[in-house]
């Protein structure tokens, strides 16, 4: 069975940059092959310039398409020679070019956090979040300076919703290629009681939300252990907000943050809404976002 491929995003940026050498170190360590896509919008119209219309300098454009594709071509063979890469530009967006490769089998996206492309246009940024939201596999977004490693663990963080399972799955599966310690949070936050007093719920609220924050991330490990029986399983229950627990046990150490896409929780709320975004605009290490179908 063929391996599917890693597909990486680029746009000249040095945060691309920094992707593709995370994603050739990725390719290598699930023997799949590297897939390296370049996006080049279609010809804009400027109502301001040349009477009505303004094409770009498309030659320019391929110029620099062709060179950006190139160099990106010898970087992975000088850090992994082994690993076999494909590089080609495709019309459309970012979003757009990256997602049909996604649908076309790919079995990892890779983009950088931000960017602004050699084309002068913006390719990541907002636009991996895009990928990350609405992508059928799964996708992970890389910080500028990220370096790729196999030492520290995999966290995910969980809260009970199919989205959250799809992510357990797919960090047992991380955590099996890497040999990594798999560690599951659970974020519980208390509303405070004002009736009761200002800042401090009661005693038996505070209980309620700490046995349903065991249950989830105990129910989280039970599937994580019948993935991978030899898999070093870690639970973590930590009152807060989601993106500071997973901060806190992820640290500087974990080698992949998990997420699930999106999902109102059982404990919190949301988990890739308002949270996922928060986690991967504050995240200093590669973060993994899945859907529930994955």
């Amino acid at each position: 069975m063929d391996v599917q491929p890693v597909v990486v995003g680029i746009d000249g940026s040095s945060t691309s940059r920094d992707a593709l050498v995370w994603a050739v170190h990725e390719a290598r360590l699930r023997g799949a092959p590297l897939h390296v896509i370049h996006a080049c919008p279609h010809p804009t119209y400027d109502p301001v310039f040349a009477g009505g219309f303004c094409l770009p300098p498309i030659v320019l454009e391929e110029e620099e398409t062709d060179v950006a594709l190139d160099c990106a071509g010898d970087l992975v063979r000088e850090t992994a020679p082994e690993v076999p890469v494909e590089t080609w530009a495709c019309r459309g967006t970012a979003t757009s070019v990256l997602l049909d490769q996604a649908q076309d089998g790919a079995g990892l996206v890779v983009v950088g956090s931000r960017g602004l492309g050699a084309a002068g246009a913006l390719f990541l940024g907002s636009v991996s979040a895009r990928v990350a939201a609405r992508s059928t596999v799964p996708v992970v977004v890389v910080p500028p300076g990220t370096e790729h490693t196999t030492a520290g663990p995999v966290v995910v963080g969980v809260d009970g919703t199919p989205h959250s399972t799809a992510a357990v799955r797919a960090g047992a599966r991380e955590a099996a290629v890497r040999g990594a310690p798999l560690e599951l949070v659970a974020a519980h936050l208390v509303p405070a009681d004002l009736l009761v007093s200002p800042l401090t719920p009661p005693v038996d609220l505070r209980s309620a939300y700490v046995e349903r924050a065991e249950r989830v991330v105990g129910e989280a490990a039970r599937t994580a252990r019948a993935l991978g029986p030899h898999l070093e399983v870690r639970t973590h229950v930590v009152e807060g907000l989601p993106t500071d627990a997973i901060a806190q046990v992820a640290g500087s150490t974990a080698s992949l943050v998990v997420l699930g896409s999106r999902g109102h929780g059982l404990l919190t709320g949301p988990v890739l809404g308002s949270v996922s975004q928060s986690v991967l605009h504050h995240a200093t290490g590669p973060v993994m976002v899945v859907h529930a179908q994955d």
